[in-house]
């Protein structure tokens, strides 16, 4: 990925990526039976996203759009 800017927090280290769910509850329906299972492990792979590294925020923008400049411009002053 490009580099990029938190919108939230200014930060632009390198953004990490975040599973919503819990690994525990889905091990315990796949144990249960097959379909919630999969069900929820689908929904957990669908929606994992990229977020800050800090605040862990998924406001990330690339420095390089107008956006971007806009906050690296702001962060700067602060």
């Amino acid at each position: 990925m490009a580099h990029v800017i938190c919108s939230n927090c200014g930060s632009t280290a390198k953004p990490k990526t975040k599973t919503k769910g819990s690994i525990l509850i889905e091990l315990i329906l796949w144990c249960m039976m097959l379909l919630p299972g999969l069900i929820y492990s689908i929904w957990r792979l669908t929606t994992r996203a990229e977020v800050c590294r800090v605040c862990e925020a998924p406001g990330l923008v690339p420095l390089n759009s107008p956006v971007g400049r806009e906050l690296t411009n702001k962060y700067a002053k602060a």
